[in-house]
This record gives C-alpha cells, structure tokens and sequence, in this order.
C-alpha cells in the first residue's frame, strides 16, 4: 500500500482494514458562516479540518434539507425520486422512495457498524421510511425539520427526540424524554461521542452525525454569545447565528477528540458539509455569492465542504476546485471505503481519486434542481451555468463581513426566462450573458441538455396529511406507524 497516501486504495488491503467514515452534516450553514471565510465567525475546531484538509470549493447540494438529504444518501437527484420542491411535513405519507438503496446500506454490508445522530427529515409515518430501515443500525435524533433546541417540540406539539435501536424482530422505537431540556447541539454531540467510545474495533466505523444546528430557531445557551461573538457587528441575528455556530463547533472539537484518544484518527476519513446555503434573514450569510437557501443561486447550493483524512489525502493543506454534487458522495464514499461502485442506476460519479490525486473532477455537468411546482430549473454544464425561471426570492447579495459594503443592485423582478452565466468569470453571478451573440450556440445545447433531463422527471410527490398521526394521540411524541403504503 505504498501509495495509500495519494488515495489509491489497495482493495485487498481496504477490505482488511477499510477506513472509519465520519460524516458531520451542518444544517444551513452559509458559505461565509466559518471563520476561514469571515473572521467575526468562531469555528477553530471547523477552521483546523481545514487547515489540514482539502476544501473542495466547488461542491454543491440542494436548495434545501429534504431534497440535499435524499440526494446525499441516495446518490440520486431528487427531482427523479418526487422530492424536489420542498420538504417533508410532520403529518405527510411522504418519504425518500422505499425502492432507492443509500450508501449506509452498502457500508452495513461490507462490514461497517453504521449510526446516524440527529436530524433525519426523509419521512417517518411508517417504519420503513426511518433510518434504522434505511441503513442505520441506530438513530438517536429528530424525525422533522425543525423543533426547539431545548423542549425538542415540534410541529403539532410533538416532542421528537427519538431513540432507535435494533434489527429486525429486535428493533426498537421510543422517544426519549430525558432529554427534555437540554441543548440539542449538547445532546448530539455527546451520543457521537459516546457511540466513538462504546465502539468494537474488530468492525469499521460509519458514523453520520447530522446537527440541527445552524437551523432556526435561533436559540443557544448565553454564553456562547458571550464568550463568541459579543463582538459580531452586524444583526442580532448574525450575533445568535455565529453564537449556534460556535455551540456546534466545540461539539465537533469533542468528537473529534473522541475519535483520536480511541485511535482511529489514523484510519479515518471525515467529511464536513453543509446540506444548503444559509437563510440570510436568520443571520446566515453566503457572501460573496449570490442569494439564499431555497434559492437556485450559487448561495443557496454552493456549500461549506471539507474532506480531512491523515492516511488517505495527499500533504494537506490543498484546494479542490473540481465540481462535486450531493449524488457524488455515495459512489465517492463507497470507494473510499474499498468498494467499487458502478455508476449505472445512480446519478454520481466516483471523485475520490480525483480529490485524493488532485485531478479535476468526473463530472463536467449536473443538474441543480427541476422544479414543477415553482416552474424552474438550472443546470451546470463545464465552467456554465444555466438557470430556468426565478430561482425563488432573495436574488441579491447579503451580509457581508466587517469592513465590506455592499452596493450591489438586487433585481426583484426583471429577470429574463433563461439566464446565463460564466463561473469562472463571475462566480458571484452579477453579470448575466445570454443575451450576447457567442454564446449563442452555448445556450442552444444547454437548454437542450435541460430539456433533456425534464422529460425524465417524476412529477412532485404530493401527499396528503394524516391527522392520526398528530403527537396527541401518542402520549404527545412523534412517532411511527400511522400510515398506510
């Protein structure tokens, strides 16, 4: 295995000795939300992965938690699984496609134990749709998009801190209300850590630790605003935001610990990402690119990406300037773990040994999203960027750091049907180029290609909502088993 550092796995030796995978999933986090990109930002535990690792600055995932999650997981785009408008609702028979396989199931049969902490979003109303079903040997976590950090209550007044353990017969489904409470950030941490210290060494490790933080509701223990980030200057959104990041970060900072005095960090490969852009109206902010989460501007898919690993990455630090999207994760991973996989029936190309030699990417275009309920779409083609429609509202540039104005003009309504942009140009999307004679034949072929990929769609999930599912009737919790196929 003389060259294991540059990536290229002996599969012989991999299937002896594969890697420990940790992914840590951040929820909202804007492109500009960590401290190597706005110096107000207090993240050094975040700032050394990358300080030690790749940062991949072209990466990109959904517009938002449910599309980015089932894309990340499935290795498919959402808009072929019926998830690509919006996300999944408490009381909806609704979820990822029962018949789509994620990576966590591969990773479970080569051997690894695999546990997921956190916020799942991906459906829940039957048990099947739950992750210890989908590639989990446990959960502990939250079922919905959002809830209070403290009271874990969510939509309905359901308390949704859950507690999923076992296979088969022997599976177990409870809420956990003795984390009543206590900070959600704090709780998941702590399971990670736990889960690190309790684990047998004799298997590989996949652990999937997916925080709820930075999402709303801006809530956090006072002294991370105190001892972090009195000295944010902007919004008092901006300052409870950088004070969440910083809960989050010191979360990471243990886990991370936990992972070297057990050993592992020698034979480990750990992924920090982002599952959209941030909501600038919550304090988030994606400067300098353009726009905000649920949009199809670069600030609302562009995202935070890290990949750290001492054995497997060539002398870091580096940049990665390859494109990577949320489908590239499953086969990426899959690899890194020893197994081949193919990339007929999926969406995603392998690129870690493009990452790991520090080549240019597999891919070369990718669909941001197809839309049929807001009507609109955009597509990557090489250093091009093709967009359908309003990309949703928010079209400016916001929250900028210290000591940077922003005199950028917002366009609210002229936006053209298609527009067009050059990345590597004008990354932040001020200047828009359809409209010129050369590229013409560029934007023939793109919407072509859009095209394309439309009339492969399936049309938007639409579910309705089940009111025997409401918590009341479950002693006040979230639970399973309350729909139908």
């Amino acid at each position: 295995m003389a060259d294991a550092h540059l990536g290229r796995l002996d599969f012989k030796k991999a299937a002896c000795e594969p890697p420990h995978i940790v992914v840590i999933m951040a929820d909202d986090l804007g492109w500009a939300d960590v401290g190597f990109r706005d110096s107000q930002m207090a993240t050094p535990n975040i700032d050394k992965l990358a300080e030690e690792g790749v940062n991949l600055t072209s990466s990109y995932m959904q517009q938002a938690c449910t599309p980015s999650r089932a894309a990340f997981l499935s290795g498919n785009y959402p808009f072929r699984m019926g998830l690509q408008d919006s996300v999944i609702k408490g009381l909806e028979n609704k979820s990822m496609p029962l018949n789509v396989r994620t990576f966590p199931q591969d990773l479970q049969d080569l051997g690894y134990s695999t546990h997921m902490v956190g916020k799942w979003h991906l459906g829940f109303c039957r048990p099947e749709m739950t992750p210890t079903y989908r590639g989990f040997d446990t959960f502990y976590g939250m079922y919905s998009g959002k809830a209070d950090y403290y009271t874990h209550i969510s939509k309905w007044d359901g308390y949704d801190l859950q507690n999923n353990t076992g296979q088969g017969p022997t599976k177990s489904f409870s809420a956990d209300w003795s984390a009543k409470g206590t900070y959600s950030t704090k709780l998941f941490t702590d399971r990670a850590v736990d889960i690190i210290e309790k684990h047998d060494e004799s298997k590989p490790l996949f652990l999937f630790l997916s925080y709820q933080a930075v999402h709303g509701p801006l809530q956090v223990p006072e002294r991370y605003v105190t001892k972090y980030c009195a000295h944010v200057t902007n919004d008092g959104n901006r300052t409870l935001h950088c004070a969440m990041t910083a809960a989050m970060d010191r979360g990471i900072g243990k886990v991370m610990k936990a992972l070297e005095e057990r050993g592992f960090d020698d034979n480990l490969i750990t992924l920090f990402i982002s599952d959209n852009g941030g909501p600038v109206k919550l304090g988030s902010s994606n400067w300098p690119l353009r726009g905000s989460k649920k949009t199809l501007w670069e600030g609302g898919t562009r995202v935070v990406t890290i990949l750290h690993s001492k054995k497997y990455l060539p002398k870091a630090p580096y940049t990665w300037k390859g494109l990577m999207h949320a489908v590239d994760w499953y086969p990426t991973l899959l690899r890194a773990a020893g197994k081949r996989v193919e990339v007929e029936g999926l969406d995603g190309v392998d690129n870690w040994r493009r990452i790991t030699s520090k080549k240019d990417s597999s891919r070369k275009e990718f669909v941001y999203n197809i839309n049929d309920v807001k009507d609109n779409a955009a597509l990557r083609y090489e250093q091009y960027k093709l967009i359908h429609n309003k990309p949703h509202f928010r079209n400016g540039w916001y929250n900028p750091p210290p000591g940077v104005v922003n005199n950028r003009t917002e366009l609210l309504e002229d936006l053209p049907e298609y527009m067009l942009f050059d990345l590597k140009k004008d990354p932040e999307e001020t200047t828009e180029i359809s409209h010129m004679k050369r590229h013409q034949k560029l934007l023939k072929k793109m919407k072509e290609k859009l095209n394309a990929y439309k009339a492969e769609m399936v049309a938007t999930t639409t579910a309705e909502k089940i009111p025997a599912g409401k918590p009341k009737y479950f002693g006040g919790a979230w639970t399973s088993g309350w729909c139908s196929p």
